[in-house]
């Protein structure tokens, strides 16, 4: 296993705090398996992390949820935002 830091922004950062470190297995996983260990840890967070309209970026690119993720990478959950 290996520590995986995590990045929230906006509400998520507010839900989640700024950044959470969760053990990983060093196998290759996706995004959408990074959504799935987030999602156990409540209803509240499962609800905000599951939403598809929450974007993950990997290493500071916007990616699909069947991209992978390797040990070291930076991922990034963000929601939608506003402003004026």
């Amino acid at each position: 296993m290996a520590i995986q830091s995590i990045l929230f922004f906006g509400y998520l950062g507010d839900l989640l705090g700024r950044s959470r470190d969760f053990d990983v297995s060093d196998d290759p996983v996706t995004v959408r398996d990074m959504r799935r260990l987030l999602a156990s840890a409540g209803d509240d967070v499962a609800a905000a992390v599951l939403n598809p309209c929450v974007r993950a970026c990997v290493d500071g690119m916007i990616v699909r949820d069947d991209a992978p993720v390797r040990r070291g990478q930076e991922i990034a959950f963000i929601p939608p935002l506003s402003g004026g």
